[in-house]
């Protein structure tokens, strides 16, 4: 199968990707870099260490950008939180398939301070660099689509709604300075925590063929090129799409390009 992958072009673009250390964020960070955005990666770990769990620390980087930059077009918001204390390095968590009562409390705590509370703080703090450059898109990932049928472990659910939810209230406030706000929906993405859980045949996975994980997963990457292409179209020429969710796959088909591995996978 063939690559099939005509990269926008981003240069002199400036781009700020949250939880960019693994997994989708840093798919979309390394997207975005190639396509030639200044693309700085907010992660407690990397270069351009934040904490975007910390208001002073969140603040702290958008000071630098202003001073480095001056402008700010792209904003991924895809922190998480998770860390390697939840098991994420060694894969899927084993309560994800239990009954909400067999979850941890870090587990709402954790997805709702960083994944909810983050993409306020940080939202809020890069909207005075995008309005006043009156260009920008604002890009919110999930790992569901809300009212996704069989979806039934609770906090994600709820995390994804509110998400939902917010990337379509922005659009409302960030419209009339011309940044677009949007959720991108990336699919069931090869992350190292997923293909560590699918290597061990976690029971998530059990019954399932090498060609089936791959028809039904995307690599990270997937996401970071329907990232680019959905900045590449909101940025050169009039809102379109604002407020909307917008998935990988929509995005893939939209603008005839594939996965790193030359398949139009169908994540589910």
């Amino acid at each position: 199968m063939n690559d099939v992958w005509d990269a926008p072009d981003l240069s002199g673009l400036v781009a700020v990707v949250t939880g960019a250390s693994r997994g989708v964020g840093r798919g979309i960070a390394d997207v975005l870099a190639e396509c030639g955005a200044r693309t700085y990666r907010a992660a407690r770990t990397g270069a351009d260490a934040c904490d975007v769990g910390d208001a002073a620390s969140v603040d702290a980087l958008f000071e630098r950008v202003r001073r480095e930059e001056g402008h700010l077009e792209i904003l991924v918001n895809n922190a998480v939180g998770w860390t390697s204390d939840s098991g994420e390095e060694g894969g899927a968590m084993p309560f994800l398939m239990e009954p909400p009562w067999r979850a941890p409390d870090w587990w709402w705590d954790s997805n709702f301070e960083v994944g909810v509370r983050s993409h306020y703080t940080v939202t809020n703090a890069a909207a005075a660099l995008m309005t006043e450059g009156r260009r920008g898109i604002v890009i919110f990932t999930s790992e569901r689509q809300p009212d996704e049928p069989g979806m039934q472990e609770l906090v994600l659910d709820l995390r994804a709604t509110v998400v939902a939810r917010m990337a379509f209230l922005y659009s409302l406030h960030l419209r009339p300075h011309r940044v677009s706000s949007v959720l991108l929906y990336p699919g069931f993405t090869r992350t190292e925590s997923i293909q560590a859980s699918f290597e061990r045949r976690d029971p998530y996975f059990d019954g399932w063929t090498e060609e089936r994980y791959l028809t039904e997963t995307a690599s990270m990457h997937f996401a970071g090129r329907a990232a680019a292409v959905l900045a590449a179209a909101s940025l050169s020429g009039p809102i379109a799409r604002t407020g909307a969710l917008i998935t990988s796959v929509e995005l893939a088909r939209e603008h005839g390009f594939t996965d790193i591995d030359g398949r139009l996978p169908d994540p589910i």
